[in-house]
């Protein structure tokens, strides 16, 4: 099944979800007033409305770096895995193969297909792309296997931790496992924390306990929060309220 990378959506079909999948992971979108939006799924957990900043899975720590290849020619359009692993099939559709070091090393491929191993070499990765690896492939390639960040997003925990950074905005209330859009640039209205912004505030994501998915204004003093997601365009009344500002987290 093909997809578009980018397509115009009508207002109103950005707060849309689907059981079943309709476009690429990743891909792009925007509505006639020029807000982007990215196509996402969500992870087994629902998230209850609009307005939450969401992130994605975290990597798997023994399959994002260092694995070796098989020799692989190039123009080739599948790689073999020479280091033991357990994978199940098409765990990385749509995710990313990277090089890390060796041969071909900072090429990055996205994956098309996988097949499943367990504790075992043999793993054969396809990429979608039809002119195959740009570089001949050695066993001195180490490569890592990362998934598409629009995969299992999630609200972001307000510990200070993130897996992916920040993807966008949820748009709606998204079931558990369902496909939904999310915004990432243009006007939005984005849940807020205590340290609320006022007009032409830099906005960040929170790190305080109890605000998970909540956005705060941008505190220069500390380099953890320097990651603007917006300029605020309003005053909420409330700690908990939604803002409204103009998002630019990816446009």
């Amino acid at each position: 099944m093909s997809f578009p990378t980018s397509i115009n959506l009508k207002p109103g079909m950005e707060k849309v979800e689907t059981s079943s999948q309709k476009h690429k992971l990743g891909t792009r979108a925007t509505t006639p007033d020029g807000r982007v939006f990215y196509y996402a799924e969500n992870s087994g957990t629902a998230i209850d409305h609009a307005g939450y900043l969401v992130d994605g899975i975290a990597a798997v720590a023994a399959h994002d770096m260092d694995l070796a290849f098989t020799a692989t020619s190039a123009g080739a359009t599948s790689a073999t895995s020479g280091t033991s692993l357990t994978v199940t099939k098409d765990q990385y559709k749509d995710g990313y193969i990277y090089i890390n070091d060796g041969p071909g090393q900072g090429e990055i491929y996205q994956i098309k297909s996988n097949t499943a191993v367990s504790s075992a070499t043999g793993l054969s990765i396809t990429i979608d792309e039809e002119d195959g690896f740009a570089t001949a492939l050695t066993t001195a390639s180490l490569f890592g296997l990362m998934y598409n960040p629009y995969k299992d997003i999630k609200i972001i925990d307000g510990d200070g931790t993130m897996t992916t950074g920040v993807l966008g905005v949820t748009t709606t209330a998204v079931t558990a496992d369902y496909f939904c859009w999310i915004q990432t640039a243009g006007p939005a209205s984005v849940r807020l924390g205590a340290q609320v912004g006022v007009v032409g505030d830099a906005l960040t994501w929170s790190q305080a306990s109890g605000e998970d998915g909540e956005a705060e204004r941008t505190d220069y003093s500390d380099e953890a929060d320097i990651i603007n997601i917006g300029t605020a365009m309003g005053i909420p009344a409330v700690d908990s309220d939604n803002q409204w500002c103009m998002l630019n987290i990816r446009s």
